[in-house]
Formats: C-alpha cells, sequence, structure tokens
C-alpha cells in the first residue's frame, strides 16, 4: 500500500506539472523544443556549449526524432524530475507527509515548472546522492558528469564527499566564515567568478552579477534549520549518522549560499542554492522529531504555519500562480495522441 501510494503521488504530480502550457519558463521551453534539429544536426551545427546544457540540448534533439509532442517532452520532463524527487522524501525523511508538505511549502515542487534543466539536473544529483551515501563512488561520478551537462550549477553537489561530518564543530564554523566573508567582498570577487563562467562557456559580464539581491525574506526561511539546530545540538547529533550529517550539512550550505545572494544577483545565487533545497525537505523533519517531546507539537505548528504563509506570500502576493498557470486536461493530452 505503500508503494502504491508513493507511486501514485508521482504520477499525479508529474502529470500536473506535465500537462501545463503556460507558465512562468513554459513557453521558452515549448518554443525551445519547437526549433530543436535532430540529433545529426545536433552534432554538426554544435549550438550548445556547456553553460547552455550540452545533454540537455542532445535529450531536446532525440525526444524530437521520437516524434514526441511539446506536450510529451514537458511531460517526460516532468517525469524525470519528480520520480527521484519523491523517492529521495521517501527514502530519507522520517515523516513522509511532512516533507510532501515542505516540497510545496518551500516551492521545490513549483521551481520544476521554470527550470526544466536545472530541475532535472537535481533529481540526478539526488540519485547521485544515494550513490554516495552507499559509497558506490564511480556511480556517484558518472551521475555527477551527467548532471553537469544538463546544468552545470549541478557541480554543487561535488562537495558531497566533504560534508559528512558532524555538524556545528569546527568544519561547520569554517564554512560559515569562508561564506560571510564570500558575502561581504564579493565585488572584488567577480573577475574570479567570471572566469570560472569563461571557462563553461557562458558570456557572463560584470553588470550580470549587480542586480537586486535575494529576498531577505528567503533568506530567513533558508536559515530555519541551521538557527533551530543551536539550543538542540547535543541532542541532534549525539547518534546521528553519515546521512543526518550530510543532510543537515548541505542544508547549511543551502542557507549561507543565499546569504551571499543579498549581496549578488538573485537570479543566480538563489538558483545555485536551490540545488541544495531538497536537504531541508529531508533535515526538518528528522530535526523536529528528536528534540524534546514537550517542544514538539509547538515546533511543528509553528513550521506549518510559517512555510504555509511562505508559500502564501511567494504564490499569492508575490507573483498569482493562478494568474500565471494554464493548462491541458489529462483528457485532452490522450486525446492528442489519438
Amino acid at each position: 500500500m505503500d508503494r502504491l501510494f508513493t507511486f501514485m503521488l508521482i504520477i499525479l504530480l508529474s502529470c500536473y506539472a506535465g500537462l501545463r502550457v503556460w507558465g512562468n519558463d513554459t513557453v521558452t521551453y515549448l518554443q525551445m523544443y519547437a526549433m530543436a534539429e535532430t540529433v545529426p544536426e545536433f552534432f554538426v551545427l554544435d549550438n550548445y556549449n556547456l553553460a547552455d546544457g550540452w545533454g540537455f540540448g542532445l535529450m531536446t534533439c532525440l525526444l524530437k526524432d521520437l516524434g514526441f509532442s511539446s506536450q510529451d517532452y514537458l511531460m517526460f520532463f516532468s517525469f524525470l524530475t519528480v520520480t527521484p524527487y519523491v523517492l529521495f522524501i521517501r527514502r530519507y525523511c522520517p515523516h513522509f507527509t511532512f516533507g510532501i508538505f515542505l516540497l510545496f511549502a518551500t516551492g521545490m515542487y513549483t521551481f520544476t515548472m521554470a527550470a526544466v534543466k536545472q530541475c532535472a539536473a537535481t533529481g540526478i544529483c539526488l540519485v547521485a546522492i544515494m550513490a554516495a551515501l552507499e559509497k558506490k563512488w564511480i556511480r556517484y561520478l558518472l551521475l555527477m558528469v551527467l548532471a553537469f551537462l544538463f546544468h552545470p550549477y549541478s557541480m554543487i553537489y561535488l562537495i558531497v564527499p566533504l560534508m559528512m561530518f558532524k555538524p556545528w564543530t569546527k568544519w561547520t564554523y569554517i564554512y560559515i566564515v569562508i561564506f560571510i566573508a564570500a558575502g561581504f567582498t564579493l565585488e572584488s570577487l567577480l573577475g574570479t567568478v567570471l572566469e570560472v563562467t569563461d571557462l563553461l562557456g557562458a558570456d557572463y559580464t560584470e553588470e550580470s552579477f549587480a542586480g537586486e539581491g535575494v529576498n531577505i525574506l528567503r533568506v530567513a526561511v533558508a536559515f530555519v534549520p541551521m538557527i533551530l539546530s543551536i539550543p538542540y545540538q547535543r541532542m541532534l547529533f549525539r547518534d546521528a549518522d553519515k546521512t543526518e550529517y550530510l543532510m543537515f550539512n548541505l542544508s547549511t550550505v543551502h542557507a549561507l549560499v543565499m546569504f551571499v545572494g543579498l549581496f549578488g544577483t538573485a537570479n543566480y545565487f538563489a538558483r545555485l542554492a536551490n540545488y541544495l533545497l531538497p536537504a531541508i525537505v529531508v533535515t526538518l523533519p528528522w530535526m523536529l522529531n528528536k528534540v524534546y517531546y514537550r517542544h514538539r507539537l509547538a515546533l511543528k505548528s509553528a513550521c506549518l504555519v510559517g512555510y504555509t504563509g511562505f508559500f502564501t506570500y511567494e504564490h499569492m502576493i508575490l507573483r498569482s500562480f493562478d494568474l500565471e498557470y494554464s493548462q491541458i486536461t489529462i483528457w485532452q493530452y490522450i486525446a492528442d495522441h489519438f
């Protein structure tokens, strides 16, 4: 029954995203698919570089050659993304229902309808994490290469082998100092950042990183697990294992990257931080299950209210999801194939 529920949830969430025809970057991806070349033309024209997502471009051309419609294209990537997302939460979150709530409340699910390339790469990275935790390092590296070919920001998951240390030891403070220094010295580090992006084939300028920083509310939400852990350090990590260490440390890096985004362009740093958003979705329920029993109800209630408020602000106040999003029905989708 548990597996059936998980399977049906994957079907439901994938179809909801895959049936969209409008919303965020949906039209951009549909136009990209409409202009896609054949696979032989892809290799001859070489229109994609590593920064553009060479592997994603090749997959797009392959789907076009196989006769996938534009809706099939969206549906394919919805399943490719949602499946590892849900299985990751199913495997590592101690409270699956709460984890699915956070999947929505943090914006992790709705982001799949915007950044298709990045979210597909994130899904591959989550499978890579599973391999790393099983010490299958060759599989981990191969999956990281695949994710990189979809989106270069996925390189952030190369830190996984270095993040299995016990939290709030010297390494936690070293990371905090490094990221705080990076935030306050970001302007002087832009030259190095631009050199790295040039190596990836991206054509960025200093003006590209001079936009408005990350919204302070989003930064505050990102720091919730890190701040919540401070009074409960001994209780949380006394008998924790490497999986719990890793997830908490990745959620900490997520928050620190968002902090750096206060000083730079939200589009780049928030998207980079979103790669590590799955760590929060599995870490927070685990933390709330380990704090003092008498504190759990109040903390869980606060999280439910707080994250619901954040989701409402993001999708109803800051921008209206209903006005931006539209989809066809499942019956229309099926009828299009006959």
